[in-house]
């Protein structure tokens, strides 16, 4: 095989590989999407019942997640934004770039309890369920399951508490 069969033959194999690579992007993407949408549909549902005009409203709002090597101008992770209200703070629910190999995740901001801590939902490429990650400087973050129970004992903090 000549250069130029060669140069043919590499060129041919990038081409696959970059098709290859669209192709699960997108679908990854997609997957990102429809997750993000199903977890607030499903934040709203568990909030639904509790809901008061001036003591605990929620809202979405249109978003496009960003980062340091992905601009806004030119992010295709178009979504959205949840922000839950409640007695007068607000907590919001904000998606991150989709990560490595899918993952989803999304920073809550307004209940973080540490200084130098953070709040966020992850849900791993291969999973279902969403898990509740608090970091809290350089130790292990705590992991816990994220269902209706756990969020409305984390919003229930926010409550203030009566000094007898």
């Amino acid at each position: 095989m000549d250069d130029v069969q060669q140069l043919g033959e590499m060129l041919r194999h990038y081409a696959d590989s970059e098709a290859h690579k669209k192709q699960q992007f997108d679908l990854q993407s997609a997957r990102w999407a429809q997750k993000l949408g199903e977890l607030f549909q499903q934040i709203e549902q568990w909030l639904e019942p509790v809901k008061t005009v001036g003591l605990l409203e929620v809202q979405r709002e249109a978003y496009t997640a960003s980062g340091p090597s992905v601009p806004v101008e030119s992010s295709p992770f178009k979504s959205e934004k949840l922000s839950v209200h409640i007695t007068g703070k607000s907590v919001e629910f904000v998606p991150d770039v989709m990560g490595a190999g899918g993952l989803i995740s999304v920073a809550v901001m307004g209940l973080t309890a540490a200084r130098h801590g953070s709040v966020s939902l992850v849900l791993p490429a291969d999973k279902n369920d969403w898990l509740w990650k608090k970091t809290n400087g350089l130790k292990d973050p705590d992991t816990f399951g994220f269902d209706a129970n756990f969020l409305a004992s984390q919003l229930q903090s926010l409550i203030p508490r009566e000094r007898a």
